[in-house]
C-alpha cells in the first residue's frame, strides 16, 4: 500500500454520481461516501484530505443536512462542490458551496480541470509544512502574472544593477514601500542600512529638518535623544523618501544639490502617488529635482487592475499569516473568493494585508469567509448572459473571474465559461476588451 497517496472523499450517491470516470486515479486514494447511508461523518478520518461532493447525484433537499453536518465536522478536509447553475442558485446549496467549500466546479468538466481543483484543495488542506511563518516583504511586493508587474519586476530588476535616483508611482498601499525594499536588497547596498521617511507624516517646516538634520551647516537633534538625520541613518546604504511631492520645495533643491554633488554616500529611492510631470507644472515638484527623477520611474498598478493577480496575492498572505489562527485556518471558502473578485481594493495591498491578517484572527472555523475578511455582502459570481446566437457570450465580468479562478489556463477557463477556447481567445484579442490579462500573459492547457 502506498502511504504517499493523496486522500480525496468523494460524497454523492453512487447510483446517480456521474464523475467517477472523470476523478483522478494516480496518486490519489479514493473513498466513496454514500450519503444515502447518513453516516458519512463517522467515516471521515482527521487528516490531510480534499472532499469532492457531488450535489447533482443527491436528492435536494433531502441529503441537505447529511452535507451540511459532514462540511461542519470535517475540519481537516478542503471540500469542493460540484454543481450545476441550478444548484448555486439554490440559497441553502448556495450557502453551503460559499461557506463551506474551498472551490467549485460547474458541469459540464473535463478530466483535467476536474484534476486541478481537486490537487489545489489537498494543498490548502491541513498538514501543509510549507508554508512560511512571515510575508517575505519583497516576495509580496513583487507577486503576480499580470504584464505590467512583470514589467515591475524587470524595472527593479535594472535599478539594483545602477546608482541613480529612482522614483515609485502608485496610489496609496499598491507596494510602493516593499518594491524599494526589494531594489535596496538586491543593489550593492544590500550590506547597508535600508532607511526610510514618510514626508506626509510631518508638519512641512519639520520634514526637513527631521531629512537632513542640519541647520547652519551644523547637525542638530531630529527628536529628543540626539538621533541623526535619516540621511547619516542611512550613510552606506539606501534612502527612501515616501511623499517626495510633500517635501517642501526648499528641501526638493538641498535634495538635488546632494545629488548633483555627491555630498552623501547614499542611494536616493523616492514615491509618489501623482505623476511626475504633472507635479513639476503644478509647482509641487522642484525643477532641478524633477530632472533628476524623471529618467527612471517605475509605475506600480493598483489592485483593481491586476486581475489574476488578486487569488496569488491573497493565497501567498494566508500561507504567510494563518499560524496565528486560534483555529487551524487552512483557506479561503467560495464566498470570500467571489468578495475578492468583486471589491474594487481602494487601499491596493496594504488594505488587502490588513483583511486577511483580520479575518485569520476572527475566523471561527478552517475556511475564511467574506464577513471575516469584513465584507458586509457576497457578490454572487457573474451568470453568463444570453445573446441571440446559437452560443452564450459570457459578460467580461465572468471572463475575468473565469481566468482567474483558472490562474491563466484558457481551456480550463473556456470550458467553465461553456465556450469554445477559439471563442475565448478571440474576445482576448478583440478591441473591445477590457482590462483582463493579454493572451502572452496566459497559459495554454497541454493537449
Amino acid at each position: 500500500m502506498n502511504l504517499n497517496l493523496k486522500r480525496l472523499y468523494h460524497v454523492c450517491n453512487p447510483e446517480r454520481a456521474c464523475l467517477d470516470g472523470n476523478l483522478p486515479s494516480l496518486q490519489w486514494r479514493i473513498r466513496c461516501i454514500d450519503i444515502r447511508e447518513r453516516q458519512g461523518a463517522a467515516l471521515l478520518a482527521n487528516d490531510r484530505a480534499a472532499g469532492l461532493i457531488e450535489f447533482p447525484s443527491l436528492s435536494i433537499p433531502a441529503d441537505l443536512n447529511e452535507v451540511d453536518e459532514l462540511t461542519r465536522t470535517s475540519a481537516a478536509i478542503s471540500w469542493v462542490a460540484v454543481v450545476t447553475n441550478a444548484h448555486l442558485n439554490d440559497p441553502e446549496i448556495g450557502r453551503i458551496v460559499r461557506t463551506r467549500c474551498v472551490s467549485y466546479i460547474r458541469l459540464p468538466a473535463a478530466a483535467e480541470m476536474v484534476a486541478q481543483e481537486l490537487d489545489r484543495a489537498y494543498e490548502m488542506s491541513a498538514g501543509d509544512g510549507s508554508e512560511h511563518t512571515s510575508a517575505n516583504a519583497g516576495s509580496v511586493a513583487l507577486i503576480g502574472a499580470c504584464a505590467a508587474m512583470s514589467d515591475v519586476r524587470a524595472a527593479i530588476r535594472n535599478a539594483s544593477e545602477h546608482e541613480r535616483p529612482v522614483t515609485f508611482i502608485g496610489e496609496s498601499g499598491s507596494g510602493k514601500t516593499l518594491a524599494a525594499s526589494s531594489i535596496h536588497r538586491g543593489s550593492s547596498r544590500r550590506e547597508g542600512p535600508f532607511v526610510s521617511i514618510d514626508c506626509a507624516a510631518f508638519a512641512p517646516e519639520r520634514v526637513e529638518t527631521e531629512l537632513f538634520g542640519e541647520s547652519g551647516g551644523e547637525e542638530i537633534r531630529v527628536e529628543e535623544g540626539n538621533q541623526r538625520s535619516r540621511l547619516s541613518m542611512a550613510e552606506g546604504g539606501s534612502l527612501y523618501i515616501d511623499g517626495i511631492c510633500e517635501l517642501p520645495l526648499s528641501g526638493q533643491q538641498r535634495l538635488a544639490d546632494m545629488l548633483d554633488t555627491g555630498a552623501r554616500n547614499v542611494r536616493i529611492i523616492c514615491s509618489t502617488h501623482i505623476d511626475l510631470q504633472r507635479a513639476a507644472d503644478e509647482h509641487r515638484l522642484h525643477a532641478r529635482l524633477f530632472s533628476r527623477l524623471s529618467p527612471d520611474t517605475i509605475t506600480i498598478p493598483p489592485l483593481r487592475e491586476r486581475g489574476p493577480d488578486i487569488r496569488l496575492l491573497a493565497t501567498h498572505l494566508l500561507k504567510s499569516f494563518r499560524s496565528d489562527s486560534r483555529h487551524g485556518v487552512q483557506g479561503f471558502s467560495v464566498c470570500a473568493w467571489e468578495a475578492f473578485d468583486a471589491h474594487t481594493w481602494p487601499g491596493n495591498l496594504q488594505e488587502m494585508i490588513n483583511r486577511i491578517r483580520h479575518a485569520i484572527v476572527a475566523s471561527d472555523g478552517t475556511l475564511i469567509t467574506a464577513v471575516d475578511l469584513g465584507f458586509d455582502q457576497t457578490a454572487s459570481v457573474p451568470m453568463m448572459s444570453a445573446s441571440g446566437d446559437d452560443d452564450d457570450i459570457p459578460e467580461w465580468d465572468a471572463v475575468e473571474l473565469a481566468i482567474a479562478r483558472n490562474q491563466g489556463r484558457l481551456d480550463a477557463a473556456a470550458t467553465e465559461l461553456h465556450i469554445s477556447r477559439v471563442l475565448l481567445a478571440r474576445m482576448l484579442a478583440s478591441d473591445s476588451r477590457r482590462s483582463v490579462a493579454t493572451p502572452g500573459e496566459l497559459r495554454m492547457d497541454s493537449a
